[in-house]
């Protein structure tokens, strides 16, 4: 994975003090003093496309066996839902992978890490700052009044999505080219697979007030993704890839009995999901 040489994106620098006698019973990364802290400047250094972000930290043990556990918790806890637009499934979409190393000095019985996170992004900070161009220039285009329902914004938003980007045949193969996959081919290049168009439904959805998340899984026995969003209280699949030009939406707003050869991974089947965002069996229907 390649990783953006941009002075723009400086890393971050988080100082956390001593945590006191370490209890072996939690994680690593629950027994670190301002553990919220770290995540959440990994998180700001992610979405500010920090080339490397430094952690530093001491314990009364040595923890180096646990380190990777660490790291990987605090990542994914990073790429948790949010408020913000930009962060949550939208992050995790810009992401292609991370390395990480560490150092460490034990003076007087007490360890002190210093551990540094390099992220390998999709696409570069500028690709980043046309995205938020376009969002901002889209979002003040639908002008939605604060009473415009659900399903009318999500109306607008996915047709302009499928009507306004092309399926990318040219790269969809190409283990090295990732713009493919980002909001940023699809809203400013115009040309995408499944998780660049997911990437830009999900932002211009969450911009616009809509609670959704991307599901990854399989489709027609390949690799896909698509979005779930919020209409009057329940939640519906789109597939913007597969219904990218058409004339009529077949995957618009589709109940779990509509909406065939999808399977979403395990971990967007777990109790705790569904329980989260429940499907509706059925497609939406709008009144009238």
């Amino acid at each position: 994975m390649r990783v953006p040489h941009l002075s723009a994106a400086l890393a971050a620098l988080l100082l956390l003090a001593s945590c006191g006698k370490a209890s072996p019973e939690l994680p690593l990364e629950d027994r670190i003093e301002n553990a919220e802290q770290v995540v959440a400047e990994l998180r700001c250094g992610l979405r500010g496309h920090a080339r490397r972000i430094t952690v530093t930290f001491t314990l009364d043990s040595d923890i180096y066996p646990e380190l990777n556990g660490a790291v990987e918790a605090w990542v994914e806890a990073a790429l948790q839902e949010t408020e913000n637009p930009a962060e949550g499934d939208y992050l995790r979409c810009q992401l292609g992978g991370y390395t990480w190393d560490s150092a460490f000095v034990m003076e007087d019985g007490v360890w002190q890490y210093c551990v540094s996170i390099v992220p390998a992004y999709y696409d570069y900070l500028v690709q980043e700052e046309a995205v938020t161009d376009a969002v901002i220039e889209l979002r003040n285009g639908f002008q939605f009044p604060a009473e415009t329902p659900d399903y009318e914004k999500i109306a607008a938003i996915y047709d302009t999505i499928c009507q306004t980007v092309s399926y990318d045949r040219v790269h969809r193969r190409n283990p090295h080219s990732h713009l493919k996959s980002t909001a940023y081919g699809a809203l400013v290049l115009r040309s995408a697979t499944c998780q660049g168009y997911c990437a830009a439904l999900y932002r211009l959805l969450r911009e616009c007030g809509i609670s959704c998340r991307i599901i990854r899984g399989t489709a027609a026995g390949e690799f896909h993704a698509w979005v779930i969003a919020a209409a009057e209280g329940q939640y519906y699949n789109l597939d913007p890839t597969w219904d990218a030009g058409a004339e009529e939406y077949r995957f618009f707003l589709s109940g779990s009995a509509d909406f065939p050869d999808h399977a979403a991974d395990a971990q967007f089947q777990t109790r705790e999901f569904t329980d989260a965002y429940p499907i509706a069996k059925e497609s939406f229907r709008k009144e009238g």
